[in-house]
């Protein structure tokens, strides 16, 4: 309301829409690696470069942006089982 921008990112858009928040940016990697894996700066870099690019877009309150990054193999998926290894 006061012209400032908010982005959040998410892993979890279901939990994420609970909340309802201003903006938010799903990014599809593991807990713990949401920007990307360690030590990977170019991935870091380019994530929060296209979250940030998205709150200077106009959506409406509670949009939740599906960004691009996905991760290479079964990680998140067997984190959300909760087999992590």
């Amino acid at each position: 309301m006061a012209g400032v921008a908010t982005v959040s990112i998410t892993q979890v858009p279901s939990i994420t829409r609970l909340v309802n928040p201003s903006l938010a940016c799903f990014v599809a990697h593991p807990f713990g690696l949401t920007l990307g894996a360690v030590g990977d700066d170019a991935t870091h870099d380019a994530v929060l470069r296209a979250v940030l690019a998205q709150a200077a877009e106009p959506h409406p309150a509670g949009t939740i942006v599906a960004m691009p990054f996905r991760w290479g193999d079964d990680l998140r998926a067997r984190q959300l089982r909760k087999q992590g290894r």
